[in-house]
């Protein structure tokens, strides 16, 4: 296995909310993360580090996993608890009012691998030169999407394209998405500063370049979303799970 973390605060932000881990803990374990923070001033970058830092401690002491359900257990168990933990604060401080992340990733173990997800980050997989968009938007777009309320060309320059359903810390409950991952060549998690700008098409050509390293490939990404306007904070995470591909 071989993986590669790119963030870039983008071309017109003046300050990078989105955070994110690649962690291996004691077991051979891997966890990749990525939190795109929500909410005003230095809020949604206090959200995303939180629910960042507490993963980060938190899978590092994980104990030994014994079946694939215990790891789904592991992760609905935190993610709710990062949540209130959250939401705790932005009800506790006023500067922190609304506050809020996305959380999205996938983790790698010897029992299978799943993916994570709560809001509009992604996690895609590429298998036999395909890409899979492996996590559901929980985009108020995606919603009205699914229910034949407008359509895709409505939905590109929707004035609410950036609402979210559901996120980390906006309420006191949260239900992320838990999915177990068949097997994969590749796998990407990455915040919409990447996906927002850069088509499916564009990214599978990049991952799936024969010619190039893992880093490179990631900032590839990286760099060709600045070059689309850089309009948002980018951050991905690339992990190539096969030596031969």
């Amino acid at each position: 296995m071989e993986y590669y973390c790119i963030t870039d605060v983008g071309l017109i932000r003046d300050k990078n909310q989105d955070s994110y881990i690649a962690v291996e803990n004691d077991y051979g374990d891997f966890l990749v993360l990525v939190a795109d923070g929500i909410g005003g001033g230095k809020a949604g970058e206090v959200a995303s580090g939180e629910v960042i830092k507490y993963f980060d401690f938190t899978f590092r002491g994980s104990g030994r996993f014994s079946s694939l359900e215990d790891v789904i257990s592991f992760m609905n168990f935190h993610i709710n608890a990062v949540n209130k933990h959250i939401y705790d604060m932005s009800v506790k401080y006023e500067e922190y009012e609304g506050m809020g992340t996305t959380l999205t990733g996938f983790m790698i173990t010897s029992l299978g691998m799943i993916s994570i997800n709560c809001g509009d980050s992604r996690v895609y997989g590429f298998k036999d030169e395909n890409i899979v968009q492996l996590t559901r938007d929980h985009s108020l777009i995606n919603k009205l999407l699914s229910e034949g309320k407008i359509t895709p060309e409505e939905a590109l320059n929707h004035p609410q394209r950036h609402y979210l359903v559901r996120a980390i810390g906006v309420g006191d409950k949260v239900r992320a998405d838990i999915e177990e991952i068949k097997d994969m060549d590749y796998l990407l998690a990455c915040s919409d500063g990447l996906h927002g700008y850069v088509s499916d098409e564009e990214i599978k050509k990049i991952v799936l370049d024969k010619e190039k390293s893992v880093a490179d490939k990631t900032i590839d990404l990286k760099d060709l979303s600045l070059l689309k306007g850089g309009f948002d904070n980018v951050t991905a995470v690339l992990v190539r799970l096969k030596e031969d591909v």
